[in-house]
């Protein structure tokens, strides 16, 4: 059993966690008990690690002149990765599952950015950057299981090579995708119905709202991001409908079970 104490805006929580059998571990907070079930499945962690690494190296080179500039750039980041600052390694704050990879090894990074994403007790928490430099090693892969002060990655801290053309391409089609959503839950605001409280699932911080009252929503859209245990959380529509009132504000600290909005 592993124990921590700490405090969030002077507010103490203690946190245990158990390793059980049949992958699942027993997540004790402030006395209420949370059964995490984690899927350890790794020959089919390792099978994905090789092929997106293979392919994009095979399809630059080969493709034609424009991937000479994608060839010079990876050349140029190793080189400030081990000439800058001392490598700081990023753990794990809490047991859970890594979903996503954000950042490449020898990319760029400003201290905020958000370098990986991991779901832990039914939520997407965004890991990011504490320091400017360059990603030098991840030390998971999509798909892997992490336990508490797991390392994650390891930051080269101090200057930026120039690997930023990357960062920038991968924003446009995420800009482009983002309108055709928001057109559907405007289709779909007729959900009736008695108004389902959304509770928190954690204690945290309310940092951001990004729903208005009288907004339809679609399940799995993102409502509200709070923070607990220095992660980002992001809170999710439990099903489609309309939201009827929002019991929260940005700052406001909240402990777990308290209703944070209601859904029609």
């Amino acid at each position: 059993m592993k124990k921590f104490k700490f405090s969030i805006d002077n507010n103490p929580f203690e946190v245990s966690v158990t390793e059980l059998e049949n992958g699942q571990i027993d997540v004790e907070v402030n006395g209420s008990n949370y059964i995490v079930t984690i899927d350890c499945e790794q020959p089919k962690a390792a099978a994905p690690k090789g092929a997106p690494k293979a392919a994009p190296k095979a399809a630059a080179p080969v493709a034609a002149p424009k991937a000479a500039a994608p060839v010079a750039a990876p050349a140029a980041a190793p080189a400030p990765a081990a000439s800058t600052g001392a490598v700081k390694t990023v753990k794990s704050q809490l047991p859970g599952s890594v979903t996503k990879l954000v950042m490449e090894v020898g990319q760029a990074v400003k201290k905020g950015d958000t370098v990986m994403m991991i779901e832990a007790m039914k939520m997407e928490n965004e890991i990011k950057a504490e320091c400017d430099g360059t990603i030098a090693k991840f030390h998971v892969e999509a798909g892997k299981s992490v336990m508490a002060d797991d390392k994650l990655f390891d930051i080269a801290c101090g200057g930026a090579p120039v690997a930023a053309p990357a960062p920038v391409a991968a924003p446009a089609p995420k800009a482009e995708a983002a309108p055709a959503p928001k057109a559907e839950p405007a289709a779909a605001p007729a959900a009736g119905g008695p108004a389902k409280p959304l509770k928190s699932p954690l204690p945290g911080s309310i940092t951001k709202i990004l729903v208005t009252p009288g907004q339809a929503v679609k399940k799995g859209e993102t409502l509200l991001m709070m923070e607990a245990m220095k992660m980002e959380n992001e809170i999710k529509a439990e099903k489609d409908g309309v939201v009827a009132e929002i019991k929260v504000t940005v700052g406001q600290n909240v402990m777990n079970d308290d209703v944070l909005l209601t859904i029609a």
